[in-house]
């Protein structure tokens, strides 16, 4: 019995046994259920008067009894007990089929995503190849955010965006010129002009990558402020989106136990110090609390030199 064709006859099992096979269009299958002596399959299609919902394949050697329409609906009128049993039949076998696909789409869901961060990773280490200051920046800025994210009770899809916005939030910087990028003295003005570009040209280079559409206010927001004097667009307060306001704090604390080219990494007390004194200024005060709970137990990791 093969899915999708024409449905005009109902089977009970006599002995054997059979699985009913759902395929999907990737080709994958997925086995509802095992059916055996005395148990009876083919009723859906004929009740709903639809195609054959899936595909029914023997295990065992199996003979099957055999009911037309016409005479399977004839029992259902006159045996009102028949009836019953099958609607109970049914109703049990509904719900264990829907709680299977509801399984196997989260797994395929959770796979996908997989996927998606771990081309996105693939990407940004390339990107952090560039500059020996920066490299493993984006995976400790992300490993700090989601740890504040988990503490803020974030939903599972809040905090899968916050992940995909936080290992992006710097991919602007690939159309910095590493002449800039690298400089191990203060930025002149032209030059800080072009590195705050980079948030907007990181939003330019997701836009058109649907699956990351959730990304684009964290990588285009990042450095706003809570106070407005941030970029690009002076947002203040809650007008920031909450995934760029952890950014913010988890960004700026990577950078400051880190060395960069123009100045060394700053000891770790003294970085949580200068987050304290953003708190309300720079940075979101609630964000600010969460981060000082998180990082007694979040071990700041700065770069290795040999990274």
């Amino acid at each position: 019995m093969e899915e999708n064709e024409v449905a005009e006859r109902f089977f009970i099992i006599e002995n054997g046994k059979i699985q009913i096979i759902k395929r999907f269009e990737d080709g994958e299958q997925l086995v509802l259920g095992v059916h055996s002596d005395g148990e009876f399959f083919g009723e859906m299609a004929l009740l709903d008067e639809g195609p054959r919902s899936a595909t029914v394949r023997a295990v065992d050697a199996t003979s099957v009894l055999e009911i037309a329409r016409q005479d399977f609906e004839t029992l259902i009128y006159k045996s009102p007990v028949l009836a019953y049993s099958i609607m109970r039949e049914l109703s049990s076998r509904l719900r264990e089929t829907a709680a299977l696909l509801i399984s196997h789409l989260q797994r395929r869901n959770r796979e996908l995503s997989q996927s998606y961060l771990d081309t996105v990773n693939t990407v940004i280490k390339a990107v952090e190849a560039r500059d020996s200051f920066t490299r493993g920046h984006t995976e400790r800025v992300t490993s700090l955010a989601k740890a504040i994210g988990n503490q803020m009770k974030l939903s599972e899809e809040q905090l899968f965006n916050l992940e995909i916005g936080s290992l992006l939030h710097d991919v602007g910087q690939i159309s910095i010129p590493d002449a800039i990028l690298q400089k191990p003295g203060p930025l002149e003005d032209d030059e800080y002009a072009r590195v705050k570009k980079h948030p907007e040209d990181g939003k330019k280079m997701v836009e058109p990558i649907p699956y990351l559409e959730e990304a684009i206010p964290t990588i285009l927001y990042h450095h706003e402020r809570f106070d407005g004097s941030g970029y690009p667009e002076k947002l203040q307060g809650e007008q920031i989106p909450l995934s760029g306001r952890i950014i913010a704090v988890a960004d700026v604390f990577d950078a400051l136990t880190n060395d960069r080219p123009y100045r060394d990494r700053l000891p770790l007390e003294r970085a949580v110090q200068l987050i304290k004194e953003g708190r309300g200024s720079k940075f979101d005060p609630s964000v600010v609390d969460v981060f000082l709970r998180v990082i007694s137990t979040h071990k700041a990791r700065p770069a290795k030199e040999s990274d």
